[in-house]
């Protein structure tokens, strides 16, 4: 296996729940779909084209991440009311001064050679979330191989499924930051695939992911792979 580590920055990010409207809460990190969208910006391709490239090439993606920070934001927009356009108000959660590295892995050399290319000369803007929260490329890592193997600790990122009853904490308090907000690990039902129908686009598959942001031991180990130290789960 073969697998890249990529770092980016971003000032502002907001990773939106799909079905919150009103108050629209962020997800810790960038979930999977969200992951291709960012491979698809670097490398040129539509939601379709990145998530088959993605199925085609066995693409397993990782992501591990802190922010400074949340805070709230205020949106204004039109919504339709008994026929009539009106102006309404919904709060948006968004985090600040995101730093992230993604992981790809893949069994085909060529293809995480590709990737590097994208990603040193995007095609698009490279974005974490909204359209305005732009991310920066910090450094695109050397290609290393790497095998699965089981995994028990991890922290500051996502796993996939629910693993809500196979976590022990594993955080020293006495050494946890103060003015730093801990959450324990939390259980989201995400899109993980979509059906494109000429520009309509549908949820076609949805799946369990925890995000991580305290350090964990999970009972029953899970699949992964190691990279500079880190213990990196693939979605």
């Amino acid at each position: 296996m073969y697998c890249v580590q990529i770092t980016l920055f971003a000032p502002t990010a907001s990773f939106r729940i799909p079905e919150y409207h009103t108050f629209q809460q962020t997800l810790l990190l960038p979930p999977v779909t969200t992951i291709r969208g960012i491979l698809g910006a670097a490398a040129g391709f539509d939601c379709e084209c990145v998530q088959k490239y993605v199925k085609d090439n066995n693409i397993k993606v990782g992501v591990i991440g802190t922010s400074q920070g949340r805070y709230k934001d205020l949106w204004k927009y039109t919504k339709i009311k008994d026929k009539e356009a009106i102006s309404a108000v919904l709060t948006r959660e968004c985090l600040y001064e995101l730093s992230f590295c993604i992981y790809f892995v893949c069994s085909n050399r060529s293809v995480i050679d590709d990737i590097c290319g994208w990603f040193l000369n995007p095609t698009y803007a490279i974005t974490a979330g909204n359209s305005d929260d732009l991310a920066k490329v910090v450094k695109v890592g050397e290609i290393v191989e790497t095998e699965y193997e089981e995994l028990d600790e991890f922290e500051n990122t996502i796993l996939p499924g629910d693993h809500s009853d196979n976590y022990i904490s594993n955080i020293d308090i006495k050494n946890a930051p103060i003015m730093k907000d801990l959450f324990v690990p939390q259980v989201y039902l995400l899109p993980s695939e979509f059906s494109f129908n000429g520009e309509e686009r549908r949820v076609l598959k949805r799946e369990s992911y925890t995000f991580v942001d305290i350090p964990i031991r999970l009972k029953k180990p899970i699949l992964g792979v190691k990279i500079e130290g880190k213990a990196v789960a693939l979605l």
